[in-house]
């Protein structure tokens, strides 16, 4: 509980647990989502992994369904999706921030717009998708999971890499990752993942260990 403002990144890769604050927010946001409070005169946060596990009831103009949860309240968050295990949807409208999926088990993230430094850092299981283009770092010490850039992955990409694979149209793989052509059927897969033409998938690659 804070009485008062709260600074940047509040709740950063937060997975369990609440916030209560009496003051403002400042951006960007951790991990985090505001729900209906049950304390007068504070506002509540919760983990937005948890939301999603859990079901919580969001604030609007966010909504949850039995889909995922959609967030559309213009916010900037960091690390959004941290540690996901549930089989579900996170859409967020707009940009995120760093880190976006970190530690990620199971899921999707799509991203309606571009995404910071370190998308899908240590990422286990799911599928992210970028509508724009990531920064530098780009699926840093992924384990697991997939990746879709709609535009370019950035510098040092898959640096540290153990597993997954990461889809873009342009990156700098950082060794022993490579830039792979795709196969027929990773054409197919990127054009669908990423709603494009079959000659508009030509201009991608694929880029992991093998």
């Amino acid at each position: 509980m804070v009485e008062g403002d709260v600074g940047r990144r509040m709740g950063i890769s937060m997975l369990r647990g609440a916030i209560y604050v009496s003051g403002r927010v400042s951006e960007p946001m951790g991990n985090v989502i505001e729900v209906d409070s049950d304390l007068t005169g504070y506002r509540m946060f919760v983990s937005i992994t948890e939301a999603l596990e859990k079901g919580w009831d969001v604030m609007e103009p966010n909504h949850l369904d039995q889909q995922g949860l959609f967030i559309e309240d213009g916010i900037f968050r960091d690390t959004l999706g941290a540690r996901n295990p549930a089989d579900k949807t996170i859409k967020l409208e707009g940009d995120a921030g760093m880190s976006t999926g970190i530690l990620m088990r199971s899921g999707q993230i799509i991203v309606e717009g571009c995404a910071q430094e370190n998308t899908a850092v240590l990422l286990r299981g799911g599928r992210i998708l970028v509508r724009g283009s990531t920064k530098d770092f780009t699926g840093a010490e992924m384990r697991g999971g997939e990746v879709f850039i709609e535009g370019d992955a950035g510098s040092f990409t898959c640096a540290r890499m153990k597993g997954g694979v990461v889809y873009a149209r342009q990156a700098l793989p950082l060794p022993p990752a490579k830039r792979h052509p795709l196969s027929p059927s990773e054409r197919t897969v990127v054009a669908r993942a990423l709603e494009l033409s079959p000659m508009q998938a030509l201009m991608y690659s694929r880029f992991g260990l093998q």
